[in-house]
């Protein structure tokens, strides 16, 4: 089964490309807090983050960049470029065995973040 599409508005993150596409390899998808169940989207983080501070912080995000999603998309635009989506937030109704999310497509949102704890899985739907 292959992952949700990400639509990530989250315009600080290197990994961040117009059009809210995310130019990550994979991203993670956790609780803000270890071990709690969060009650709604705003207590759910992209620990993928990563803030964009100039050339030297995107040098440093390479190594999780999706260089083949980029080039598929440079080659046929009508394919979308997404990451792999790793998620450890068992209390929503998408996350299934091995940490794996079963929507269709996520967003997450943080416009302007500094940090992680700023950004949220507004996919989030907490169980029954």
């Amino acid at each position: 089964m292959s992952g949700p599409t990400v639509k990530c508005e989250v315009n600080t993150c290197t990994h961040w490309i117009p059009s809210n596409i995310c130019g990550a390899e994979n991203i993670d998808i956790l609780t803000e807090q270890a071990g709690a169940s969060p009650g709604g989207a705003e207590q759910t983080e992209c620990k993928t983050f990563a803030q964009r501070r100039g050339l030297t912080s995107i040098l440093r995000s390479m190594d999780n960049v999706n260089w083949g999603g980029m080039m598929q998309g440079v080659l046929s635009p009508e394919r979308n470029v997404t990451p792999s989506v790793t998620c450890t937030v068992d209390s929503c109704t998408f996350w299934e065995d091995g940490n794996r999310c079963k929507a269709e497509e996520i967003f997450v949102s943080g416009q302007n973040a500094s940090e992680c704890e700023e950004t949220n899985c507004h996919t989030f739907q907490a169980k029954g």
